[in-house]
């Protein structure tokens, strides 16, 4: 786990946005910790508080970044089922433990040196490497962060980080942790098996009308049909109102004679140089390369390595020294350069691929400098209309009045669940684009007028929650023929087990695995030597999982993915793997310096939070891990 965490988390900016101690939650539970009574906290940590707004909006970000990576909208409820509002509280409850341990310890950072940090991140910088506002007010909107916020969550950050990283390196790594790791990771077992099909299994007969029902009564919640709600709104986007701007060809000529050198593509070469201090050394360097010496040998010779060297695939722009930028891109392909002096250095270069420019015509942009006229005016309207729609609704109008007044286009959905899809279960394109404007509206009330919420492309979307349907429980005469599937593919999952463990029963009595392959009329197959990595060798995962329980020559089994096969194994062969050489000695030893400096701070943000002493207050909680809590007498809407 903690591996798999490190992955997602490689960046000091990703650790910080995500949340610097986000390992916590690995070894903490949360209910032998409730008790606690703050009328506005949802948990307090010594002298530190962690306010409901703060928690909803962890909460939010999360749910929204989450939406965003999986194309979907993640309701609260799933956020719950993914133990996300967990996760996110105790993540929180962590870093209050360490700002209690740091307060104590009188450890800060100024926001000088937290500007200047930001500042050098690799992320935040432009293709010339220097710190892009534009590329970082893009990260910021990407993690739904104002500057303000973000700056403050980097400079407490970083001083919880001066606790935790010091914590982190203090591990010493055993020899026989090394050991360990090396055989777990690299040994390997080659695995004998055969697949059944369920129908040589058993068959399953249809229900009767009796079994139907009991399993319905069973699994009532099963059948539940979700809370639909019908929303008007009027969504006003720069992509939106595009479709209704008018761009003249004249404007387009325009633009695009004033911008010809964003059109196309400038020649671009693969570029390699070597720079000498004076041309005594470049002419010398440059006579061996004539006699037949390797370009890169005398780039080693001056202490260069092969990245030094090698410019990638550039444009003539991007050499700085013009005289030197002149003779490269005068040079044919593989054709070693004489020495160039420049302006800031003397060098030999080789050029070993042309790229032709690209030269773009009107015509060719016409279409695309259209629409990129049309978006960027439609954006400039949309403050303008911001104000208008908003002075209508000061008024009393409705949605549906106010679109009609103004000529803007009102959308009606008649019903949409809290995962963005309708009745008949399809995805409501809206909301799949913009699953912050549907968590809005599952948070508002019926007949109450809303904030617009901002959408991802820096538009808006007014809404109007007209009509709330409760969930309800499906009568059976609704779901029949569902509650007849899902009572069939319980008793196919049924028969996969009990079978499967009979088979084993015959093979651990000494049948051969060979003969119940001839038995079922399948083919038995083995496996290369695998490892528990593995995902490739033609076996479920947990098949997989379960041979490296066993040892070798001892069977097991296994339903496949689908649910519609029993796999039939055996561990064949386990090979233990020999003593790592240095290289991967010296590998391993990182790796596990990570993994116990990771288990090192999990054991002391543990221990803080015994020392400082934590209450939850699960009322609130409650309320507002599901989006409920209601702040200053208002339902809370994230």
């Amino acid at each position: 786990m903690l591996e798999a965490l490190r992955k997602s988390t490689g960046s000091w900016v990703a650790k910080v946005l995500i949340g610097l101690l986000v390992l916590s939650f690995a070894v903490w539970g949360v209910a032998d910790i409730f008790g606690g009574y703050g009328t506005q906290t949802v948990a307090t940590v010594g002298d530190t508080e962690i306010p409901a707004e703060q928690y909803q909006q962890e909460l939010q970000r999360e749910i929204s970044n989450l939406s965003r990576r999986l194309g979907r909208n993640i309701t609260f409820d799933d956020a719950q089922r993914m133990g996300l509002d967990n996760r996110v509280l105790l993540r929180l409850i962590g870093d209050a433990a360490v700002e209690n341990q740091a307060n104590t310890l009188g450890l800060g950072i100024s926001p000088e040196a937290v500007s200047a940090y930001v500042t050098r991140e690799d992320i935040f910088k432009d293709q010339s490497g220097n710190f892009s506002r534009e590329q970082f007010y893009r990260v910021l909107l990407a993690n739904n962060l104002s500057e303000q916020a973000f700056l403050l969550r980097q400079q407490r950050a970083l001083v919880l980080e001066q606790i935790t990283e010091t914590v982190g390196r203090t591990g010493q790594v055993p020899k026989t942790l090394i050991d360990a790791v090396n055989k777990f990771r690299n040994e390997t077992r080659q695995i004998n098996y055969v697949t059944v099909s369920l129908d040589k299994l058993g068959t399953v007969a249809e229900p009767s009308d009796e079994q139907i029902k009991e399993y319905y009564n069973a699994h009532k919640s099963e059948f539940r049909a979700p809370e639909y709600r019908k929303v008007g709104l009027i969504v006003m986007t720069p992509d939106s109102l595009a479709e209704t701007v008018e761009v003249s060809e004249e404007d387009q000529k325009a633009y695009f004679e004033s911008n010809k050198s964003r059109f196309g593509q400038p020649e671009r070469r693969h570029v390699q140089q070597i720079p000498f201090p004076d041309e005594q050394t470049a002419d010398a360097a440059y006579k061996r390369l004539k006699e037949g010496a390797d370009f890169m040998d005398i780039a080693k010779e001056r202490d260069l390595t092969k990245g030094d060297v090698d410019l990638g695939v550039i444009p003539k722009t991007q050499l700085a020294d013009e005289k030197v930028a002149d003779a490269i891109f005068a040079l044919p392909v593989d054709q070693i350069s004489e020495p160039i002096k420049g302006d800031l250095a003397t060098v030999i270069a080789k050029v070993t691929k042309i790229e032709p420019a690209v030269v773009k015509t009107f015509e060719d942009e016409k279409e695309n400098i259209r629409k990129f006229l049309a978006a960027q005016r439609a954006a400039e309207s949309i403050l303008d209309s911001y104000d208008k729609i908003e002075d209508e609704r000061a008024t009393g109008a409705t949605l549906a009045e106010v679109a009609k007044k103004l000529n803007l286009k009102f959308v009606e959905v008649e019903a949409v669940d809290a995962r963005g899809r309708d009745k008949d279960g399809k995805p409501v394109e809206l909301f799949a684009k913009e699953p912050r404007v549907l968590q809005a509206i599952f948070a508002a009330d019926a007949k109450v007028e809303t904030d617009p919420e901002e959408t991802s492309d820096r538009g808006y979307t007014w809404y109007e929650v007209e009509e709330i349907v409760p969930q309800r429980q499906k009568d059976l005469s609704e779901v029949k023929k569902e509650a007849a599937e899902k009572w069939r593919e319980n008793e196919e999952r049924t028969i996969l087990v009990k079978k499967g463990q009979e088979l084993v029963d015959k093979l651990r009595g000494g049948e051969p695995l060979a003969k119940l392959a001839e038995e079922f009329g399948v083919e038995e197959k083995k496996t290369e030597p695998i490892k528990r990595s593995s995902r490739d060798a033609g076996l479920p995962p947990a098949a997989v999982q379960q041979a490296f329980a066993l040892k070798e020559g001892q069977f097991g089994s296994a339903s496949t993915q689908d649910g519609k096969n029993r796999v039939l194994f055996q561990v064949a062969e386990v090979k233990v793997p020999k003593a790592p050489d240095a290289k991967a000695q010296e590998a391993l030893l990182k790796s596990a310096e990570t993994e116990v400096g990771d288990d090192l701070i999990v054991q002391y943000i543990r221990a803080l939070r015994d020392k400082f002493g934590v209450s939850i207050n699960d009322a609130v909680f409650q309320q507002a891990r599901s989006g409920q809590y209601a702040a200053g007498g208002q339902r809370g809407s994230f």
